[in-house]
């Protein structure tokens, strides 16, 4: 059988976006497709890491940028708009072009907007077709926005379970769905193909208090590192915090209580929460998925001003499946505390499978 050629593109906004696609590429590997992976800096580390076999072609990111406040937030998203949109064009005709040397029979973009190409058939991968910002009214003008993106690929796929067991709320369960076909495509947890480790994982005894992820934009990604770090070092009491930065090796620190690593691969990562007794994080979409199978507390302090990370904080405590603090409020002592006391449900979760993938692309098809 001929080998198909696929090209995948996520959105260097965190993290997420690169570490949710290893379960797929890795499905799509086991299903004979030839790997291309158009990306740069922190996510080509994190996924040369895991997808050696890949082929990585050097594409521009978005290179967006938060403030220090939530206040002064969206007006800094404002002001770097004419490079969100330089992006998305130079992404479009930078696949246009490179799809003549490689002949791609299938493009994937991780939240890119101009990632599709109008001859190759093209999906767009999402969690959030109703993107929340403080107004009904800018919400559903974001909507049609990106709507009218979306509704330029071959189909939509939606990293989370149908409703109403979707992890994400009303961010992929909206009143209206894009035109195009949508895909629930359940959750994507890259640490469940990782190997299985020794009995400590399987003990019931954590070895650390909490697991710190640290992620995002910067400079709230340092800020919460920061934060983190310093009052870790006053509870006396082990923790360990993972900076998110794949691509400083040397940069680490360690205390009495404390270590800090630069980065963590999936492997020692998911020996890391199996040690845990709290995870600490951002919120992120991906990271709750990972975060599911393991039955851990969840603790949330969500980027300020992101509106996403706000919402599914409220609704992930709504359902008594994490707990979430302002991090202009955040103590780690009290935080504890009040986890200690919280009333923790699990969340659902079913996973992604090579057998649905291999399903939806004989539907487009492939």
């Amino acid at each position: 059988m001929e080998q198909k050629a696929v090209c995948i593109s996520p959105i260097d906004w965190g993290l997420g976006h690169a570490t949710r696609c290893i379960p797929l590429i890795r499905a799509l590997i086991a299903l004979n497709y030839k790997i291309y992976i158009a990306t740069e800096g922190k996510h080509e580390a994190i996924l040369r890491e895991a997808i050696p076999s890949a082929v990585f072609l050097p594409l521009r990111g978005y290179k967006i940028r938060y403030s220090k406040t939530s206040a002064l937030l969206i007006p800094v998203i404002i002001f770097q708009l004419p490079k969100i949109i330089f992006s998305i064009i130079n992404e479009y005709f930078w696949l246009k072009n490179i799809s003549k040397k490689y002949h791609f029979d299938l493009i994937i973009s991780d939240n890119r907007f101009g990632f599709f190409h109008k001859k190759i058939t093209s999906v767009f991968i999402t969690h959030q077709l109703e993107l929340q910002t403080p107004f009904a009214w800018s919400t559903k003008l974001i909507q049609k926005i990106t709507y009218q993106f979306i509704n330029k690929y071959s189909a939509c796929w939606v990293a989370d379970m149908k409703p109403p067991h979707n992890l994400s709320g009303v961010l992929a369960s909206p009143s209206k769905l894009p035109s195009i076909p949508v895909w629930y495509m359940n959750c994507l947890s890259r640490l469940m193909d990782e190997p299985k480790l020794e009995a400590k994982e399987n003990s019931n005894k954590p070895v650390i208090k909490f697991l710190g992820i640290v992620s995002g934009p910067e400079p709230q990604r340092t800020l919460l590192e920061n934060l983190l770090w310093e009052q870790g070092n006053e509870i006396g009491q082990p923790f360990v915090v993972v900076a998110g930065l794949p691509n400083e090796k040397l940069y680490q620190k360690n205390t009495t209580n404390g270590y800090l690593y630069h980065h963590l691969n999936g492997a020692d990562l998911k020996a890391q929460i199996s040690s845990a007794q709290y995870i600490i994080c951002r919120g992120g979409y991906t990271t709750l998925m990972e975060m599911i199978p393991y039955h851990k507390k969840l603790i949330f302090i969500p980027t300020p001003g992101q509106t996403e990370q706000a919402y599914l904080a409220k609704y992930w405590q709504e359902k008594k499946w994490a707990i979430g603090f302002k991090q202009s409020e955040f103590n780690l002592a009290t935080a504890l505390e009040m986890a200690e006391a919280f009333d923790y449900q699990q969340p659902p979760f079913i996973a992604f499978s090579k057998e649905s993938l291999l399903t939806e692309l004989k539907q487009l098809s492939l």
